[in-house]
């Protein structure tokens, strides 16, 4: 999904909309809402994950294990929680929830971005998991917010 930087698993979350939003025939606000809900949520999901990250400071497997080499490279901050685990689920369950037919690939795509850390030897599992949850919650908190928004009503 992304190579290593913080910043690209919003990038690629605002491609895997776009089809999406377009598919919908949505008005330009109804776009604007859907595309600020999405990038609300990630924006969320970056601060409780980076709070998160240097409360409990935990080193990244290379760094308690010389021998496990990335091809990555060495994120400079935490292991604990992941990032893009944190992202990917905020912005799935948001765009599940704008547009539920496609939630099972959202779904697939959100495991796929966090898998890829564990993968690339820079994440445990736990961080991942963990990540996956609090990606969830926060964007549950998105959802409802966008429930009561008042757009659902708007003619």
């Amino acid at each position: 999904m992304t190579r290593g930087r913080p910043w690209a698993a919003p990038r690629v979350w605002n491609a895997i909309a776009l089809p999406y939003i377009a598919g919908a025939g949505f008005s330009e606000v109804r776009a604007a809402r859907a595309f600020a809900l999405m990038n609300m949520t990630m924006h969320d999901a970056a601060v409780a994950c980076w709070d998160t990250k240097f409360l409990y400071f935990n080193p990244r497997p290379s760094q308690l294990d010389p021998s496990i080499r990335t091809r990555l490279g060495l994120p400079n901050f935490p292991s604990y929680t992941s990032g893009h685990s944190t992202f990917s689920a905020a912005a799935a369950a948001v765009l599940g929830y704008l547009f539920p037919t496609g939630a099972a690939v959202f779904d697939a795509e959100r495991d796929e971005a966090a898998m890829s850390r564990l993968y690339g030897g820079i994440h445990y599992r736990s961080d991942i998991e963990v990540g996956k949850e609090h990606g969830l919650r926060i964007g549950g908190y998105t959802i409802s917010f966008a429930r009561i928004d008042g757009a659902d009503l708007a003619p």
